[in-house]
Formats: C-alpha cells, sequence, structure tokens
C-alpha cells in the first residue's frame, strides 16, 4: 500500500526548476525514463531539469524536446499547462483532478488496478451473438456454471431429489442436461436431420458444456445462434 501511495505523488510543474526531466514522475505515472525503457544510468544527461524545455515566453521548447523523446511523450508534455509566473515545482496526488489527495481516489484507482490485473474473462463471445438479451443471460449463467439445476441447488443445501425429471437415469446438473440425456441427444439428432444445424455440435467434445461452447466459438462453428436456441430451448 505504502509503494501503491508513493506511485501517486507526482510532481506538478511550476517553474520546472526542481523536476529531474529522465527520473522524476511527472508527466505520467512513471518517470520518462521508465517509459521508454531506459537505464537511467546509461544517460549522459541524467540530472537534465524540466526547465531546460521552458522557453522564456513560458511555453514548452518542442523543437527541445523532439530531439530527446518521441511524439507521443512530447504530447504528454505538452497537455501540462505552464504558468506565467514564477511559481516553484510542488508535489501533488496524480490520481484527482485537483491534485488532493482522498481516501475515495486511492480505493477508487487500488480497485482499477485490481481489474486490470485480472485476466480476460475468455467467454466475451456471448455479447457479439444474435440473439435476444435473455438468451445471453441465460448463457452466462451456464458459463458461470450457475444454472439452478436440481444437482446444483443439492451441492448447495437444498433437500431434494437430484435426479433429472425427464429420464431419471442420472443426477441433473448442466452438462446432462444438455449433453447427456437422452432427450438432449434426440433434439441435436433432429435438428441436424432437418438441416437447422449442419452438425452435432457436441459429438467430438469430451468436455464440460462451457467448454465445448468456447471451443465452437473458437472454431468459427457456423450457425452458433441456432445451437445456442437449442440449448434455450432444452
Amino acid at each position: 500500500m505504502r509503494a501503491f501511495i508513493k506511485r501517486g505523488i507526482r510532481w506538478k510543474v511550476g517553474n520546472g526548476q526542481s523536476i529531474k526531466f529522465w527520473t522524476d514522475n511527472w508527466c505520467s505515472e512513471d518517470s520518462i525514463a521508465t517509459l521508454l525503457n531506459i537505464d537511467p544510468s546509461t544517460l549522459a544527461d541524467v540530472n537534465m531539469k524540466v526547465h531546460e524545455f521552458i522557453t522564456t515566453e513560458k511555453q514548452w521548447d518542442t523543437s527541445k524536446l523532439s530531439q530527446y523523446v518521441p511524439n507521443d511523450i512530447i504530447q504528454l508534455i505538452q497537455s501540462i499547462p505552464l504558468l506565467v509566473t514564477d511559481i516553484a515545482d510542488s508535489f501533488c496526488w496524480g490520481y484527482s483532478g485537483n491534485g488532493v489527495f482522498s481516501t475515495k481516489s486511492a480505493t477508487w484507482k487500488a480497485h482499477d488496478n485490481i481489474v486490470r490485473a485480472q485476466p480476460r474473462w475468455k467467454y466475451q463471445w456471448i455479447w457479439k451473438l444474435d440473439v435476444m438479451p435473455k438468451i445471453r443471460v441465460f448463457l452466462l449463467q451456464l458459463c458461470h456454471n450457475a444454472l439452478p439445476s436440481r444437482g446444483t441447488l443439492l451441492r448447495r443445501g437444498l433437500q431434494l431429489d437430484p435426479l433429472c425429471p425427464t429420464c431419471c437415469a442420472d443426477i441433473e446438473d448442466s452438462d446432462y442436461i444438455f449433453m447427456d440425456c437422452p432427450m438432449a441427444h434426440k433434439v441435436w439428432d433432429m435438428a441436424v436431420q432437418h438441416q437447422w444445424i449442419p452438425s452435432q455440435p457436441f459429438a467430438h467434445y469430451g468436455s464440460p458444456l462451457r467448454e465445448a461452447l468456447h471451443l465452437l466459438a473458437q472454431n468459427h462453428y457456423p450457425r452458433l445462434s441456432r445451437v445456442v436456441l437449442l440449448l434455450w430451448s432444452i
């Protein structure tokens, strides 16, 4: 937490005489040396100050900046306003608009860092399907293994008969409902026979339903939306 707070403190440019151009955090969360992946020990002018890039008219010297950094860094620097009066550089909190530290801004930034660190949810293709929103929500529940099947409800503590009410042959969970139940087999076979889908979608996948669905999406299975509609209907 201490490192996070330290990272959020930046220099606020005044006259630029106290800020080290390469190694201080003043135009972004990181120093320019870090942004450009430069080892500061290799820089002959590592102690160069920001004021050396400010003209007497209190403007950024873009021609001089272009000799040291690329255009994207120049644009970052140009977005920093310069004061006409000669005011000393100071520190500010970089995650709020007014530069003042607040626990609210720190909390939001910390939350943002946690979200960015998490891997991207692989079922994003759900939102691209040409189906009704309620069916997308159904798929979302299915891929989170959150559909209220009898087997799932039993594991959550409800006292009930977990067998599939259609065939009474096995415990009713998502995989059994949509892939293994004899009734589900008949649905998929009829869909293929009537050419509503080109082939049995789950015949060659020995994985759970949500993983098999993801593989279908990754392999660009034709008419995936129709497979999803059949899942909904079952």
